[in-house]
């Protein structure tokens, strides 16, 4: 055994509702039903629950269980039509490929995911591998089998499963990186809603602890400045009542992303266990470091 360095991605999951017309505003929930929705997938026989990819490839959810509400398992995925023949390194001889062309070279694909108890967030630690499943090759299985559970049990399937990137490192910096910043959370301690300027009334016991002021930005505008100059007032003044920001838009790839101050600095490997026969992560290993991780998100 020697150990490996793996890549995770930090994820969110939301389930966007379709619009009844185009003049509507998209909602967007949380996919909480992610959890239960693995749980019986991974019941199905191995046939039921597979899925084609593109380019010849093809994968199924092979494990999934929940330990202390945390969900964790991993795919299973192959190209198959691809035989060439083998080379030897040490003698650079070639001989036959053995497999069969329905046949190819198993590569796992883990993750963990996570409620938060306090937001309701559905989070997820999914590892990078290049030769698994991509994150959207993830969001797609899930739709799929998700819309299939839902239609049998006579469920609303209009909508898409859809994600948000959590990124790790500094906020102003992932947020300059934004091609647009769309959408700011300013959650504010309740106590403010007692004081001078707002004047209510001081009985707020009943409240969350944090209160959720949203600003938007104009079509097609950007408020990546006003993230800027909040981020500041945020780190200078944090005992005045900002407890949290987080801020929604596009990244440079055009993909939906957003910075949250309290998800900064989590790390992008983790130190894993690699099977010296076969070059892969060994399971448990991984998972239990992905756990970890996700338990003190």
């Amino acid at each position: 055994m020697r150990n490996k360095d793996t890549r995770v991605q930090y994820l969110c999951l939301f389930k966007r509702l379709y619009r009844e017309s185009r003049n509507d505003d998209f909602t967007d929930l949380a996919f909480t039903d992610a959890i239960s929705h693995f749980s019986k997938i991974i019941r199905m026989s191995k046939r039921k629950r597979s899925y084609d990819l593109k380019d010849n490839k093809f994968c199924f959810l092979a494990a999934f269980e929940i330990k202390d509400n945390i969900g964790q398992g991993y795919f299973k995925s192959a190209r198959d039509e691809f035989r060439p023949n083998l080379l030897d390194r040490r003698t650079l001889t070639e001989r036959r490929n053995p497999k069969e062309k329905t046949e190819g070279d198993i590569e796992k694909t883990h993750f963990v995911i996570k409620i938060d108890e306090h937001t309701n967030e559905v989070i997820i630690l999914l590892e990078h591998n290049h030769f698994g499943l991509s994150i959207n090759n993830f969001i797609n299985y899930i739709q799929k089998f998700s819309k299939k559970i839902d239609n049998e049990n006579q469920i609303s399937t209009r909508y898409k499963i859809t994600f948000g990137m959590i990124p790790k490192n500094n906020f102003l910096t992932e947020l300059e990186n934004f091609e647009r910043a769309k959408v700011a959370e300013i959650y504010i301690d309740k106590q403010l809603l007692g004081n001078e300027a707002l004047e209510f009334s001081q009985r707020i016991f009943e409240i969350k602890q944090d209160i959720k002021l949203v600003v938007s930005a104009d079509t097609k505008a950007s408020i990546t400045n006003f993230g800027i100059d909040l981020f500041n007032t945020f780190k200078g003044k944090r005992n005045k009542g900002i407890n949290r920001i987080r801020i929604k838009g596009i990244d440079r790839n055009g993909n939906e992303t957003f910075v949250d101050t309290s998800f900064m600095g989590k790390h992008d490997f983790v130190d894993t266990i690699r099977n010296v026969e076969t070059g892969e992560s060994e399971s448990d290993d991984l998972l239990d470091k992905m756990k970890a991780i996700i338990e003190n998100f």
